[in-house]
């Protein structure tokens, strides 16, 4: 008891907190932290109860990209991402102008918080939903994507033109951005310089929709839903804004805003789909498949082709291969423009430093990376898939491993003396797969909103509402904007240029001396 008295209950931080009451001891988060991330921010403590905690002593400390997985990982909510619903009501109240953006991977997701099945596709919800909360303008941040595209398609123009700093790596994940910073820093200037989505969209709305509509941006709250719980790290960098105000107010996971909808008696499946607001409201199919990994770097390649006046379509059908060593890597060779582009789509950071561990990959001239496996539409702030281990009787050999691990005592010894999975007991903590020797243990997923496993990849499911909207869009690449067009004939001007530069550029820090002050200090 006299353990029990002085233990820390909640840890709680900036981005990722940890509710010890909650924990299981399961460890799915500790070990699913470092398959993805290749980081190991996690490990195992007992001060009364086993939990875990961040090796050393906050996630900041530690490293921690702010990527969420774990969050996704763990079965019972203990490791969760800072709730900002009460950041939103009380500007709802504000008297404020309230304005809302949500990302592409929100048509693919939200659906499944209001009992849909996995791959619906809710493309208008956020927008009816958002105005009837008393958002007065609604855009998708999909206009930001297309914004991106058009920065970084310029900006690696030029970097082919000139040869320096090739390859260029994407930047539109800030996970992936932290990570750079903090372990791989002398890859700082291979990094797009051009901002996400989220933050176009924030300086522009701050800056050219503010004077247009003669609202001072200070009196603008802009909420950003997002499936990703990084972009609360990245809103609150501290060259993402300017004049003593951010460029985005506060940040709301898919989680979060189906739990604020919810709250207010508002069910997407209850009301109609609407449009965005116009003015920032369009967008094209290669903005919408930015939430699916390979997206950034498909609608980045539509665009260079548009701009050398080649054909777009063959940028469809790239032929990819898998990039040797690795599993969430593949390559792939383009001739645009007379010009033979090499460029990589990379999934996970872990992935990541497989593939720069020696120097072939200085012979790519373009590299997408997302951190989260598959993309944003399996950001640490979608909803969570419903789990279950499933043993195969024939691997089995009956060692027992799996049995006393099991924190819930789901796992036991059946009649003919092997290994069986209790379903209904099952949490889906994932622990039994991964010290299984043999590998007799499985991890089914479930649809939520039917109760049945899933015979497709919940990942590709969601993918494929995107691919679905841009093979139904007119317009397929992010130059074709029309409002985007408008956008920098009356205020950005050139793409790349020196007004873009200014609000859709940014510039990354070298953070790697912080995490060895951080450790020295530890130590003493």
């Amino acid at each position: 008891m006299s353990k029990s008295k002085g233990r820390q209950v909640t840890q709680n931080e900036n981005i990722i907190d940890i509710n010890k009451k909650k924990c299981i001891g399961c460890t799915g988060c500790a070990i699913g932290c470092t398959d993805i991330t290749g980081i190991s921010v996690l490990k195992v403590t007992d001060d009364g109860k086993r939990t875990v905690v961040p090796k050393k002593g906050t996630f900041n400390n530690t490293g921690c990209i702010y990527c969420g997985q774990c969050t996704l990982i763990c079965p019972t909510t203990a490791i969760n991402v800072r709730n900002d619903v009460n950041k939103v009501k009380e500007a709802l109240n504000s008297g404020k102008y309230l304005v809302a953006i949500s990302a592409p991977a929100l048509k693919a997701t939200l659906g499944e918080e209001f009992g849909l099945p996995i791959g619906t596709d809710v493309e208008g919800k956020v927008q009816a939903s958002a105005r009837k909360l008393g958002f007065q303008k609604v855009f998708d941040t999909d206009f930001g994507a297309d914004m991106t595209v058009l920065e970084e398609s310029n900006e690696l123009i030029k970097r082919l033109s000139t040869k320096e700093n090739l390859p260029m790596f994407t930047s539109c994940c800030s996970a992936w951005v932290r990570w750079v910073e903090l372990f791989k820093p002398e890859i700082i200037n291979n990094l797009s310089t051009s901002k996400s989505p989220q933050q176009m969209m924030g300086a522009s709305i701050k800056t050219y929709f503010a004077e247009e509509f003669k609202i001072l941006p200070q009196n603008i709250f802009l909420l950003s839903i997002k499936p990703c719980t990084a972009k609360k790290y990245e809103a609150e960098r501290e060259e993402m804004g300017r004049d003593n105000y951010k460029d985005i107010d506060a940040v709301l996971t898919v989680r979060e805003y189906s739990e604020l909808l919810k709250e207010k008696g508002i069910d997407i499946t209850a009301i109609a789909s609407e449009q965005s607001d116009s003015f920032m409201g369009t967008y094209t199919g290669g903005a919408a498949i930015f939430g699916a990994s390979g997206g950034v770097m498909e609608a980045t390649l539509r665009a260079i082709a548009y701009y050398l006046k080649d054909d777009i379509s063959k940028i469809n059908d790239i032929r990819f291969n898998s990039i040797y060593g690795t599993e969430g890597a593949k390559e792939s060779s383009i001739s645009i423009g007379g010009k033979i582009i090499k460029v990589a789509v990379i999934s996970t950071t872990n992935e990541v430093e497989r593939f720069l561990k020696d120097d072939k990959w200085k012979e790519y001239d373009f590299v997408e990376v997302m951190a989260c496996p598959g993309g944003c539409i399996n950001g640490g702030g979608t909803p969570r898939i419903l789990k279950k281990s499933e043993i195969t009787e024939r691997k089995c050999i009956r060692c027992g491993t799996c049995v006393e691990n099991c924190p819930v005592g789901a796992i036991e010894f059946n009649a003919r003396g092997y290994a069986e999975t209790s379903k209904e007991k099952c949490v889906g903590c994932t622990l039994c797969s991964k010290i299984c020797r043999t590998k007799a243990i499985n991890i089914i997923n479930y649809d939520k909103s039917t109760g049945e496993s899933l015979k497709e990849s919940y990942i590709k499911l969601r993918a494929n509402v995107l691919k679905n909207i841009d093979k139904k869009s007119i317009k397929k690449v992010s130059v074709e904007n029309s409002e985007l067009k408008i956008m920098y004939e009356k205020y950005m001007g050139e793409p790349d240029g020196e007004k873009a530069q200014s609000l859709l550029h940014t510039k990354y820090t070298d953070r790697s001396k912080d995490l060895i002050v951080q450790m020295r200090k530890k130590k003493r």
